[in-house]
Formats: C-alpha cells, structure tokens, sequence
C-alpha cells in the first residue's frame, strides 16, 4: 500500500493558503463547474463515522496544491497551466524508534472529544493515520480493511513524549461562503520527540507530511515535517 498525489505549483504569491482558496476556487467555478464541485464539494452516501461525506481531495498551500484524486489533475493542470511533480510513499513498516514532529502551521488535534494543547502521541498517530487512510480508500481505491487498528493504537500508546517545545497560535477565524460555518485558524505550532515502537507508526506520519494532520488542513493548518532520529540523539 502506498499513498501517491500530484504537487501542482501555484503561481508566487505572499497570501495564506486560507487566502489563496478564494482565488481557486472563483476559478473553478467559473471555468469548470463539474470540476469545482468535485473539487470542494465531494460527498458519499455512506460511509465509517465521520466520513459520510468524502476528504476533500487536495490539500492547499501558499507554494503547492496537493492532490491524491488522480482524474482531477489533468483539468487542474490545464487550468493552472502549471505541471504536476508526482509523489509516492509505501505504507511499509520501516526501522524507527524516535521521531522528531514539528508542527510548520497550527494544528488542531481532539481527543476523546476534547482539543488538545499538546500534540499527544496516540492522538497525533490516530489523525495521522485516519487522514492517510480516507484519502486511499476514497480516491485511489486501496483496500483498508486488512489494517489492523486496534494494533496501531496500542503501539501508539507506548511511544512516549521525550522533548517538546510548543507555542499556541489563537489565530484568525475562517467564515465558508459555502455554508457559513466558521472555523479556527488557530492551533500550536512548534516541535515534539517522541521515542518508542515506531516501525509501523512512522510511515503514517511521514506520509502527513503531504496531506496534513488533525482539523483543516485542506487549507493548511496542520503542515508538519517529520524526521526520523538515531536513538541516542538528544532534542537540540
């Protein structure tokens, strides 16, 4: 199993990547109706709790936009005039016993209901995993069902935290003209380590990197960089 998308550059600007949506998404609508609806609007009739309406099927920053619904990026491309990089990344369990997380934009993670303060491991590894695996099963047709969850959950309640330094961003708030619903830009940002059994944990975490982690990240909240760590490397 392997996560893939497409990076379509977007022409330099200095706006957000909440910014720069606008602009995106008045493109589309008015240059290919199906195409927006596709884009900001995917739905399902059914689907696990909390999925009965699809992942949007990009995410969006200020210097890329990325896509995981393959069909979309030949009439993105066409309109952006701009050329698709391709990325994968296997799912395979790989040697990891300490990560190093820094969180680039503010996340927002819940657990249990609540939102948390702190990039919690079990919680960081189950909306990192989760992500991943919506995007596959909607929109590249990988088979999730052989996932063993409840494994990755108690793997993930072992790892503990070693080192962190974390800053709350309040941030803005975000009205959608779709809906009206307004949601918070904020989140913290900063960094973590975090040691323990992680071979089969890390590649979920690697793989966020490019489709964000925890709440709105389609418009870029949640970016986060992930490096794996000799274990005897201290925090710096």
């Amino acid at each position: 199993m392997k996560l893939a998308l497409s990076v379509l550059p977007l022409p330099a600007h200095t706006e957000s990547a909440n910014g720069y949506r606008g602009q995106l998404g008045n493109l589309l609508y008015h240059h290919d109706r199906p195409l927006y609806d596709e884009f900001f609007s995917p739905s399902a009739d059914t689907g696990p709790s909390g999925l009965h309406d699809r992942p949007r099927p990009f995410v969006l920053r200020p210097r890329a936009l990325h896509i995981f619904s393959p069909p979309l990026v030949p009439r993105l491309a066409a309109l952006l005039g701009s050329s698709p990089q391709f990325v994968t990344w296997p799912l395979d369990p790989l040697p990891a016993r300490r990560l190093r997380v820094e969180f680039l934009t503010p996340t927002e993670l819940k657990h249990t209901g609540e939102t948390l303060r702190t990039p919690y491991f079990p919680a960081l590894a189950a909306r990192a995993r989760d992500r991943v695996l919506s995007l596959l099963s909607f929109y590249q047709n990988e088979p999730t069902s052989q996932i063993d969850f409840a494994a990755l959950a108690a793997q993930a309640e072992k790892v503990t935290e070693t080192a962190r330094e974390i800053r709350e961003r309040p941030g803005e708030t975000r009205r959608s003209a779709r809906n009206r619903n307004v949601h918070s830009l904020g989140g913290f940002t900063g960094w973590a380590e975090y040691a323990g059994p992680l071979d089969d944990l890390a590649p979920y975490l690697i793989a966020a990197q490019w489709t964000g982690v925890g709440r709105q990240t389609v418009w870029g909240k949640g970016e986060i960089r992930v490096t794996v760590l000799p274990f005897e490397e201290c925090a710096a």
